[in-house]
């Protein structure tokens, strides 16, 4: 009996999927998310973004790179730090004014109007 002997032969390795283009683009967005937590638009969509990036930088991998790691964490911050400056802000002017109808009430007489719907009128709401 002819037996053929079949000779394994390992299979190359899987590339990794990660990448490192996502992660540098995750980093980037961190930093300028964290510097410009006082702008809550750039802020914002920086930081949401620098998240987004470094999960998906990961490819279907189990665990990111430093990078990755380190934009997530600084998207993560500088959204942290955004929504607590503006959180505060709006707690402090409902403070001064006594509530929204304080507020309303110094638009009222900013813009020298009588009513609300005179007020929406003269923002151009209306």
């Amino acid at each position: 009996m002819d037996f053929q002997q079949e000779t394994y032969t390992p299979d190359p390795p899987c590339p990794d999927k990660r990448s490192v283009g996502m992660s540098l683009a995750s980093l980037i967005l961190g930093v300028v998310a964290l510097v410009t937590c006082s702008c809550i638009y750039a802020a914002v969509i920086c930081g949401s973004l620098s998240i987004l990036l470094a999960l998906l930088s990961r490819g279907g991998e189990t665990s990111m790179n430093v990078m990755g790691r380190t934009g997530l964490i600084l998207g993560s911050i500088g959204l942290v730090i955004t929504f607590s400056i503006y959180i505060a802000a709006f707690l402090i002017m409902l403070r001064q004014y006594g509530g929204i109808d304080g507020i309303l009430q110094n638009y009222m007489n900013l813009y020298n109007v009588e009513t609300i719907e005179e007020l929406y009128q003269s923002m151009g709401m209306i």
